[in-house]
C-alpha cells in the first residue's frame, strides 16, 4: 500500500436521481477546501471557462460530455452512477412534483403554468404530459448529448440576467438531440472510458469501487442526501408499488435507457469482480485524515499551551 496526500483529480458525472448528491458529499469530504466544485448552474454563473482548470474534483450536476471536454484535462479519473430506468424515472417525477410545490420561483412562469396543476396528480397523469415525459431517458441524455455550455458561464447574457438558473433551460445543442440511437451510442462510449460505473441498486458496492479507485477509505455510514422524504424503506422498489400497465408504459418510454443500464450493469460486474479479487486499496490518501484529526490535536494541545503561557508569560516592553 502506498500513501498520497490527496485523492487523484476526479470528474463525477452526476446523472439525476441516482444517489449523486450523497456520493458528491463523500467526495467533497475527501478533497481539501477549494479543490472540490459542484458544477451546477448557479456556480457556473460565477465562473469563466478558464476558471475550470483550477479544481481537482468536479461534481458535474447533470452536465454531460461537453462540460468534461471544456475542462480539458487528461488526468481526471471519471466516475458515474446509473439506476434502473423505471426506478429513476419515478423518482425524478416525484422529485419534480415536490420541487414545483416547494420552490416554484426556480421555474419559468410558462413551464410553471403547465406543471403546477399536476403537483398532486397520480403518476399515470404525469406520464401523459410532455413536461414529465421529458424526464424519461435522462441517462442517455446526460451521458450522450453534446451541448454548448457557454451560456451558463459568467459574462453571458442569460447568466447575468439569471435566466440560466431557471428550469427548464435548454442549452444550444451540438447534435441532433432527438436521435436517441446516437445518444445511446455516445453514452455507451463514455461509460467504456470510465474508471467506475456504479449502480444505484448496488450502492454500497459502488461506493467501495469509488473509494478503491480514488484511494480513500470507505465511510462507516453512507451519507444520505436528497432522498424522497416519503420513502422510509430505501430497499423497497417503485416497481412493486405500480400496476403492471404503468410499469410497461415507463419501460416503453425508457427503452434506450434500459439498454444503457444493462451495459452499465455488465461493466459494474466486471469492475466488482476485479475488486473482489484484490480488495485492498492500492493507494491511501492521508489528507482527509489529517484534516479530521486537526481539531482533535488542537483540543489536546490547548491546555498544554495555556499551561506554558501561565508559567512562562511573555515579557512586555
Amino acid at each position: 500500500m502506498k500513501y498520497s496526500l490527496e485523492p487523484p483529480p476526479t470528474y463525477f458525472v452526476h446523472v439525476p436521481k441516482t444517489g449523486g448528491i450523497s456520493l458528491g458529499t463523500l467526495l467533497e469530504a475527501n478533497f481539501k477546501h477549494g479543490d472540490y466544485v459542484k458544477l451546477y448552474k448557479r456556480t457556473l454563473a460565477q465562473l469563466t471557462p478558464a476558471d475550470l482548470k483550477q479544481f481537482r474534483c468536479y461534481h458535474a450536476m447533470h452536465q454531460g460530455r461537453s462540460m468534461f471536454n471544456m475542462v480539458g484535462r487528461s488526468d481526471l479519473i471519471c466516475i458515474t452512477m446509473v439506476r434502473d430506468p423505471v426506478e429513476r424515472t419515478v423518482s425524478d417525477i416525484l422529485y419534480l412534483q415536490r420541487t414545483v410545490a416547494r420552490a416554484p420561483e426556480t421555474f419559468t412562469t410558462t413551464y410553471l403554468a403547465q406543471v403546477e396543476p399536476l403537483v398532486h396528480a397520480d403518476l399515470s397523469e404525469c406520464l401523459d404530459h410532455t413536461a414529465f415525459v421529458s424526464e424519461c431517458d435522462r441517462q442517455i441524455k446526460t451521458l450522450g448529448i453534446l451541448e454548448d455550455y457557454i451560456p451558463l458561464f459568467k459574462g453571458s447574457e442569460d447568466a447575468s440576467s439569471g435566466r440560466s438558473i431557471l428550469r427548464p433551460y435548454h442549452l444550444p445543442p451540438l447534435m441532433d438531440t432527438e436521435n436517441k440511437a446516437m445518444l445511446l451510442n455516445n453514452a455507451r462510449h463514455w461509460l467504456g472510458e470510465m474508471a467506475v460505473v456504479g449502480i444505484h441498486e448496488y450502492y454500497v458496492e459502488s461506493v467501495l469501487l469509488v473509494c478503491e479507485s480514488l484511494g480513500i477509505s470507505a465511510p462507516t455510514t453512507l451519507p444520505r442526501r436528497n432522498v424522497n422524504p416519503q420513502r422510509t424503506d430505501l430497499t423497497s422498489r417503485y416497481r412493486t408499488q405500480l400496476s403492471p400497465k404503468l410499469v410497461a408504459q415507463i419501460e416503453e418510454l425508457t427503452y434506450h435507457d434500459q439498454q444503457l443500464y444493462d451495459e452499465a450493469c455488465e461493466l459494474f460486474r466486471e469492475q466488482w469482480a476485479v475488486y473482489q479479487a484484490c480488495p485492498r486499496q492500492r493507494t491511501y490518501s492521508i489528507a482527509p485524515r489529517l484534516r479530521q484529526a486537526a481539531p482533535q490535536v488542537r483540543r489536546v494541545l490547548r491546555p498544554v499551551k495555556q499551561f506554558f503561557r501561565k508559567v512562562f508569560p511573555r515579557s512586555r516592553p
